[in-house]
């Protein structure tokens, strides 16, 4: 399986059991031969952070310096700013009420587009309001331990570069 194609899927979905549900996610990828990666979408400033995690994973693969086992985990090492995979599970799924961003890693578009009609059914996801910075800005500073006076320093309106500049630096700095 080479994960060319990437879906981003969000809405908001209630997880009474997460281990059950993570069990599910997993059933679900082997069903339908693809990866999936959930995220707390308080944690991810954009899409675009998404996107650039998700390039940081597969140039890791590329050059055979990725820490996870599969694209799904890598690219939440590298949405999470962290090194170690065990500190990034923090960006993930909680147990309650979730506003999520799922992303669908698949051989190809078609596969994917199938795979997520089947997703939202047998997951129930609901269509969610996007959040904005500003509700998203005290989830997003502590994940990436950003503190008031680096902000200020930068500028409030920097928020999302310092986002990025972590994403861009987790192996960077071994």
């Amino acid at each position: 399986m080479n994960h060319n194609a990437v879906q981003i899927v969000s809405g908001s979905v209630t997880i009474s059991d997460l281990p059950a549900f993570l069990q599910s996610l997993n059933d679900f990828s082997s069903k339908y031969n693809i990866k999936i990666q959930g995220f707390d979408t308080r944690k991810i400033i954009d899409t675009d952070h998404l996107l650039f995690s998700i390039y940081r994973a597969r140039f890791a693969f590329e050059n055979h310096v990725n820490q996870a086992k599969d694209i799904s985990l890598e690219t939440l090492r590298f949405s999470s700013g962290q090194r170690k995979i065990d500190k990034s599970f923090s960006m993930g799924l909680i147990q309650g009420e979730n506003r999520s961003i799922f992303v669908l890693f698949g051989d190809s578009k078609e596969l994917l587009e199938n795979a997520e009609n089947a997703f939202k059914l047998e997951f129930s996801l609901k269509e969610s309001a996007d959040l904005t910075i500003e509700e998203k800005k005290p989830f997003l500073m502590k994940q990436f331990g950003i503190t008031d006076e680096e902000l200020s320093a930068a500028g409030d309106n920097r928020l999302k570069d310092l986002i990025m500049e972590r994403v861009a630096l987790v192996d960077v700095t071994r």
